[in-house]
Order: structure tokens, then sequence, then C-alpha cells
């Protein structure tokens, strides 16, 4: 895992900046003009920023709300623009609802940094309010149906349309793949021992999962606050796809389980529904047959790279790398995961 090298000032961006880029990828355009530049705060892996376009294409007046996500100096782990950019492009139309995209810069030559245009979508992403909300308690069933249904399509999707996917040699190596993929990190970038990490590696190897039938899209983060959602359409699209790959689409369902997402302060996953709840709703949807080890053996795996990932931002913060106050307090997280990953495997 590598990281951007440091910056001394703030991340900031400028109206004109964006409208000089604009203009750069649309020649023909005339009257281009941003308004409304804002930095969307949250999400530890790339820089979010909100603005208004307006332009005239053959005097038709036009106008875009766009969201604009910019590599960060540093963050909590490297994630992939041209991956993200790709499954975007590729989705448009899968019945996954995910935001049309535009634009994809390399090299970071026009905003220093390289950066993707999407389009905005409705809604709001906030967990919190989704889950705890009176505003939202009647959709709140809804929502946790959508939410199960969607990731049913989404392991339904055919990878051979994202050449680029990471994924495993095979679907019985599927697991040993993210547990290496995640030793490798935490041997990286950790600054002192992780007994317990540790411990839960050795625990994992003991405890493979039975292989699935095939490789399916994995989305790595799918969890409640990675969607927008609405009081009237529940959700409206899904979100922050860098870490997807190929795999056990049991990973997802490990996920979505693990306690850190249970913003309700029950046991509700995602702050939701029961599990077996959820379980249920994911099957009836067309999703595979949920075997209840399988899952803890994810679980248990979820817990442990939310721990790695925490480990990648405290290093950029103790590095220097970044002055993000959101990567400085992960490291207070960790030791409530690793009371967790104990728990499960004890």
């Amino acid at each position: 895992m590598t990281h951007a090298a440091p910056t001394a000032n703030l991340p900031s961006m400028q109206a004109e900046q964006i409208a000089a880029y604009i203009r750069s990828r649309m020649p023909d355009a005339s009257d281009v003009s941003v308004s409304n530049v804002a930095r969307i705060p949250g999400g530890a892996s790339r820089e979010t920023w909100s603005f208004d376009a307006r332009w005239r294409a053959d005097g038709t007046p036009i106008e875009k709300q766009l969201i604009l996500r910019r590599d960060p100096p540093a963050s909590l782990l490297e994630s992939n623009n041209d991956l993200e950019f790709e499954l975007y492009s590729a989705l448009a139309g899968s019945g996954i609802p995910v935001p049309p995209v535009h634009w994809l810069e390399r090299d970071g030559t026009a905003l220093e940094r390289p950066f993707y245009v999407m389009e905005r979508l409705p809604g709001a992403t906030d967990a919190r309010t989704l889950v705890n909300s009176p505003q939202f308690a009647a959709i709140r069933p809804q929502v946790a149906r959508q939410k199960a249904e969607i990731l049913a399509r989404i392991h339904s999707f055919d990878i051979a349309r994202v050449p680029s996917l990471d994924r495993p040699p095979s679907p019985a190596a599927s697991a040993m793949h993210e547990i290496e993929r995640w030793e490798r990190t935490m041997r990286e970038d950790s600054l002192e021992p992780q007994p317990v990490l540790e411990l839960a590696l050795s625990w994992l190897k003991r405890h493979l999962p039975p292989p699935p039938e095939c490789l399916a899209l994995v989305h790595a983060d799918y969890r409640t606050g990675n969607f927008l959602y609405d009081a009237e359409h529940g959700i409206t699209g899904v979100l922050d796809w860098e870490m997807a790959h190929a795999g056990d689409p049991l990973e997802d369902i490990g996920w979505v389980c693990i306690k850190s997402w249970r913003w309700a302060g029950d046991d509700r996953v995602g702050g939701l529904c029961t599990r077996e709840e959820f379980f249920r709703l994911y099957e009836e949807a067309g999703g595979v047959k949920v075997d209840r080890d399988a899952v803890k053996f994810w679980e248990v795996l979820g817990n442990l790279k939310l721990a790695v990932i925490f480990i990648t931002g405290t290093k950029s913060i103790v590095q220097g790398k970044t002055p993000d106050l959101l990567l400085a307090l992960t490291a207070f997280v960790n030791p409530g995961i690793e009371a967790e990953i104990m728990e499960l495997i004890r």
C-alpha cells in the first residue's frame, strides 16, 4: 500500500479551475460556468466535491449537478480511480443504481491530483439519520429490502464486463486471496505489533469457508452509509466501489453484518433489520444461499480488514502525510474492533 506525497495545505478547489477543465473537455461548448463548489465531508479514501455546471451546446442551455472525486494527499487506503470509473460505466442500465460518469483524468494536471467527474444523484448518505430519525421511520423497511435486492443484483452481475477487476485464480482461492491481501497490508503499514490481528489471521486460516460456486462481483464496502437514500424513493444510488473485486459473494454479507455498521446501537444489521431477515430478503431476491458459518468467517475477516484500514490511516498521520482529523481519529477505533474479533472467535 502506497501513499501520495505530503502537502502543507488543506485541500481546496476553485470554481474557475473546474470551469477551465470542463472547457478543455468540451471545446465546442460556450458560456461554461461553475458555481456552488463545496467539499462533501466524510469519505476517507478520496475527496468528494459537489458543484453545479452550466454551459451552452449548439445554443441550448445545459445545467448539471456534478460530483468530482479526487485523490487525496493521503488516505486510509490506496484506491483505484480507473476501476471505480470502469465499474460505474459497466453498471449503467444494470438495475444497480449508480451515478452516470463523464470524465476520468489519470495524470492530475488539471486539478493537481487524479480525479473523475460523475453526476450527482438525489439523496443523502448519513447512516445515523436514516436509522434513527422519525423522518425515515416509514421507509426503513423498504430501504432494508432494497439493500438486500440490490446486493443480489450486484452478485449476479457479469464480472467479464469489468476486465480490470482483481480476482483470485479460482473460486476455491477466494478466501485465502482476501486473507493474504489484508495480511500483506497489515505487515506493510503496522507501526507496532498487532497480537489480536495475528490471532485473527491464524483463526481465519484454520476456518476457511466452502468456496463459492463461481466468482461474483463483490462491492467490498456495502454498508448503510455507502448508498444514497431519500424519504420518497428509498435507495437512489450505490457509491464507493473503490475496493470492489471478484470473489465470494458472502464476503459482502459478512461485511454488512459487522458491529461497526449497526448504527442504531442494537443488533440490527446496518441499523435496518435483523440479520436473519436480511438473509431471507437477499435469498428471495436471487442471492446465493447464505451459509451462516461462512458468514461468520467473513465477519471476522471484515473486522480484520477494517482494523487494517484504520492502521493505514494512523500511519499517514504519524508520517505527516496528511492533517486530516478523520484519519487521526481512526487510531482510537481499533480497540473496539479487536474486542469484537475476540468475541467472534472465542
